[in-house]
């Protein structure tokens, strides 16, 4: 399994436990989680620093609120942060897998909002 279908995976379990809709323990996955360091260190890095994490996206965040925007957008928003917080990975591949994943499973302008947010993320 390459480095994008990792990500995707990850951001799939986030999805899943985001607001405790399913424990970790429960979510579809748990084999990947268990089976790939990466999928692991992705998830394991945000549950650890959630609120954290929570709180640099809602602090770039104009006229919304972290709850308001759309499950899919908030989630690939957390694990592109995770991602360029825990990782070295440079932030321009982070945000282009990013607009990738939001491309696929969001609404068809969603990926303009995440690439905003993540870009002012970068420059700060």
């Amino acid at each position: 399994m390459n480095r994008h279908e990792q990500r995707i995976k990850a951001f799939q379990i986030l999805f899943q436990i985001d607001n405790d809709a399913v424990s970790l323990k429960d979510v579809k996955f748990k084999e990947m989680y268990n089976k790939y360091d990466y999928i692991k260190q992705l998830v394991d890095y945000y549950i650890a620093h959630q609120n954290d994490i929570d709180d640099k996206i809602s602090s770039l965040l104009k006229n919304y609120t972290l709850d308001r925007i759309s499950k899919v957008d908030r989630n690939v928003l957390r694990i592109s942060v995770t991602e360029i917080l825990s990782t070295d990975i440079p932030k321009k591949v982070i945000i282009n897998e990013a607009v990738k994943i939001t491309k696929v499973y969001s609404d068809v302008n969603s990926f303009k909002f995440v690439n905003g947010v993540l870009k002012n993320f970068k420059n700060e």
